[in-house]
């Protein structure tokens, strides 16, 4: 049989070539669903979740077809992978998000998916605060005060199907976010520096 990781991790970079993480700008966009892959292998060695955890962002950044992930990865990972992706239909911001979330609360591996993604993209956007400052924000589609509540909203929805680190992870990141404000502007990791 074939694995199904690597074949995921595979097809999510060709489908993300070329994409970049809105954060910094310059990070390769497959290495945000990898990560959200990692972040499931934690609490799973069940490949399905896993490669729908890759996989994730493939259909609603419009480089595959349902059907081709279905064909390729089966009926569940596809299923998975269609509850996972926003429907682009609603415009409005808020409304699709709630409604994106709202509809993972009965599915606990596409729920744990789902805050393995938040707290990917809530890690990425701390270090990105921490490295250029609060104006990372305004990269967004939404404010700080509505991405911190929307984040807050996927926690509030699905914390009943998440694992306990999990939930202590999640709740470690939105932690961070909330607090960045303090930061100085550019503050670099805590280490040693080079002498001149």
């Amino acid at each position: 049989m074939e694995n199904l990781i690597q074949k995921a991790i595979l097809t999510a970079m060709r489908a993300h070539e070329g994409e970049v993480r809105k954060g910094d700008g310059v990070t390769p966009y497959v290495l945000h669903p990898l990560e959200v892959g990692i972040i499931m292998s934690y609490y799973t060695f069940n490949p399905l979740p896993i490669a729908s955890a890759i996989l994730h962002d493939t259909v609603e950044h419009g480089k595959l077809e349902p059907e081709k992930i279905k064909e390729e990865f089966g009926e569940d990972v596809a299923v998975w992978i269609g509850l996972l992706t926003e429907n682009k239909e609603i415009k409005d911001w808020q409304e699709r998000k709630i409604e994106a979330v709202n509809r993972l609360k009965d599915n606990p591996a596409v729920a744990a998916i789902k805050a393995a993604d938040a707290l990917a993209n809530m890690r990425d956007l701390f270090a990105a605060i921490k490295a250029q400052g609060q104006g990372v924000w305004k990269k967004f589609n939404a404010d700080r005060e509505l991405k911190l509540s929307y984040f807050r909203f996927i926690f509030d929805q699905l914390k009943a199907h998440l694992p306990a680190p999990l939930i202590e992870q999640y709740v470690a990141a939105l932690k961070d976010l909330e607090y960045s404000h303090l930061l100085p502007a550019g503050e670099a990791e805590i280490g040693f520096k080079a002498k001149d």
